[in-house]
């Protein structure tokens, strides 16, 4: 083969890139899978961040012996602890079953 045809066929392959790309990926899926990565990531995120507020603050009103603020605390950082292992769990999950 030629280098012009060479050339040639390299265009209409370029030319072809975003049909061929279009028709491969599947955007409606492609977005929900993003959308649910940012979903998942910012609420595991937040669940864990309030299961350390909840945890320290407890730890400092059992130091100061204010006991409903104490269990008030510790209630919070349980329900976050049962929510980041649910979180994982249900992903870990997830994955395995596809």
């Amino acid at each position: 083969m030629s280098a012009a045809a060479l050339a040639v066929s390299a265009v209409a392959l370029v030319g072809q890139a975003p049909l061929v790309a279009a028709k491969i990926v599947d955007w409606g899926q492609l977005l929900e899978v993003v959308e649910a990565g940012l979903i998942a990531g910012v609420g595991i995120s937040v669940a864990f961040s309030l299961l350390i507020l909840g945890a320290v603050r407890a730890g400092e009103a059992r130091q100061e012996s204010r006991t409903i603020s104490m269990v008030l605390h510790g209630t919070l950082a349980a329900i976050m602890l049962i929510v980041c292992v649910g979180a994982v769990g249900f992903g870990v999950s997830t994955m395995l079953s596809k």
